[in-house]
């Protein structure tokens, strides 16, 4: 694969991952803070509203997989799945030994979820 063609698609993922991101976020955020659901439960339903949109928008448009969507589902979900076991706890790392608030040890599991997540769907479910 070009370089070229790893960078657009990286540069798809990466907007399809910040529409993802924006509603990861928001529902974290209003469970959490207005609805005072645990953090950890509000992380974890936020990610999980994240993935669909993000399966939906990546399976057509970033990666361009037109066939075999139940195979693709089913990895995409446990990629997912393992990334969201890790960015929890991060997440609970963060906030219960390194003190920082929820709110703000939230962005570096988005961080690193992403990172976690495109290499998984590139390199695992819509390898080429």
């Amino acid at each position: 694969m070009k370089l070229e063609s790893f960078s657009n698609q990286f540069l798809k993922f990466a907007l399809v991952g910040s529409i993802s991101t924006v509603i990861n976020y928001s529902s974290f955020y209003v469970l959490y803070k207005f609805l005072f659901i645990n953090y950890l439960f509000s992380s974890a339903t936020g990610y999980i509203l994240g993935l669909l949109v993000g399966f939906i928008i990546n399976k057509e448009w970033t990666f361009e997989a037109k066939d075999k969507a139940r195979i693709y589902i089913i990895g995409y979900i446990i990629v997912y799945t393992l990334s969201l076991v890790a960015g929890i706890l991060f997440l609970k790392f963060l906030v219960e030994q390194l003190n920082l608030l929820a709110e703000i040890a939230n962005i570096f599991v988005l961080i690193l979820t992403t990172l976690t997540n495109f290499f998984g769907i590139k390199f695992l479910v819509f390898k080429k």
